[in-house]
């Protein structure tokens, strides 16, 4: 009797146990995307701000901490974790803290 008692008692523990990492894992994937993603290279700085269904770029050009004051803007809608430009063009794709558009990695910050 105490035998299965104990298999009982670790059947419940490991079936709690790969359920609460399931949960963890379930939340993680739909944890927002929402937020502030930067790029820097030798030439520019790109911010993009993912705010619900809307996404907003600033790009400005220049050497680091000297950024000129002219800047080009886009923005565009997302749905799920994909950026679209004027609603139909996939622009860029949110992969956990990485946002990705033509080949350059924003930092969500």
């Amino acid at each position: 009797m105490k035998r299965l008692t104990i298999l009982s008692l670790l059947i419940l523990t490991v079936v709690g146990l790969l359920t609460a990492c399931g949960s963890k894992k379930d939340a993680g994937e739909n944890a927002s995307i929402d937020g502030t993603y930067v790029y820097v290279d030798d030439i520019s700085r790109s911010i993009v701000t993912i705010s619900g269904d809307n996404w907003y770029m600033k790009t400005q050009f220049g050497a680091p901490g000297y950024y000129g004051s002219d800047a080009k803007y886009d923005s565009g809608k997302v749905k799920g974790k994909v950026l679209y430009y004027s609603g139909i063009i996939e622009y860029g794709k949110v992969s956990g803290s990485t946002l990705n558009i033509g080949g350059r990695r924003y930092r969500k910050q």
